[in-house]
């Protein structure tokens, strides 16, 4: 059964997607019904060509991502906590006339209710954050490989997790202070979101490939990246990628990292 922390976050995640229609996550399902795709060109030149593929996307969201897969000929599944997201996401596919499979499930359970294999294990953009052990969340994303598949995860820099920005003066070079923690703890961070109680756990980088690598996965590319899917310092800009990037000549800190990984055998 889902911990109390687990339970509370899904309650808030329920709330969130039925409720604040003007957030990213709404911006992103519009964008898929808008132009037929919410993929962000990261994804979409790492993974390249899908089509056949068989694709299992954890923590989905709304899927429109799953969907933007299933557009381009990927046969997907989808996995979220939240009721609403998984509700929505299966109105999105009856809307948009895609073959997709929504399931909504707690990640450490999902063994519980699906039994299958697949060519690609996908989780992108502030996924690792709400799941308190990465270890397992790695042991439960090989046990949906097939043997050759891959794994790909893109998402949060634990460094920009950990940094906050300071009022710095114009033309001086930016700064930053740690807000928070760097490395895996026992206990959630709580964080207040518009009057309720959010809770994340960090995983540092290392601490994400050594479990990639514990689980049995080779790694093909571990790549970071000067860019955000959402405005995380007040220093970024947004430009015509959809990203948000430093400004020229920043001595910026990572923001994203993407990793793909093989599973050679049983």
């Amino acid at each position: 059964m889902p911990d109390a922390y687990t339970a509370a976050n899904r309650a808030l995640w329920n709330d969130w997607l039925a409720t604040q229609r003007g957030s990213d996550h709404h911006r992103d399902v519009a964008r898929f019904q808008a132009t037929g795709s919410s993929l962000r060109p990261i994804e979409r030149r790492e993974l390249g060509d899908l089509a056949g593929a068989s694709l299992l996307h954890l923590q989905c969201n709304m899927g429109c991502d799953t969907l933007s897969w299933a557009r381009l000929g990927a046969r997907v599944t989808g996995v979220d906590l939240s009721d609403t997201a998984i509700e929505r996401a299966r109105a999105l596919a009856a809307e948009a006339g895609l073959d997709a499979t929504f399931i909504r499930a707690d990640l450490y359970e999902l063994p519980a209710v699906l039994d299958e294999r697949f060519d690609l294990v996908y989780t992108t953009y502030g996924a690792l954050c709400w799941l308190p052990d990465v270890a397992r969340w790695a042991e439960v994303a090989v046990r949906y490989l097939r043997p050759g598949g891959t794994l790909y995860i893109l998402d949060i820099h634990p460094i920009s997790a950990t940094f906050e920005q300071m009022a710095s003066p114009a033309g001086e070079p930016l700064a930053f202070r740690a807000a928070g923690p760097y490395f895996s703890t026992t206990e959630p961070t709580a964080e207040d979101a518009s009057g309720a109680t959010v809770y994340t756990w960090p995983h540092s980088l290392g601490e994400v490939v050594s479990a990639i690598l514990a689980a049995g996965l080779r790694l093909d590319f571990l790549h970071e990246h000067p860019v955000s899917f959402w405005r995380r310092y007040p220093a970024l800009a947004q430009r015509d990628d959809g990203y948000w990037h430093w400004p020229e000549h920043a001595a910026a800190l990572p923001l994203l990292y993407s990793i793909k990984a093989t599973r050679e055998s049983e």
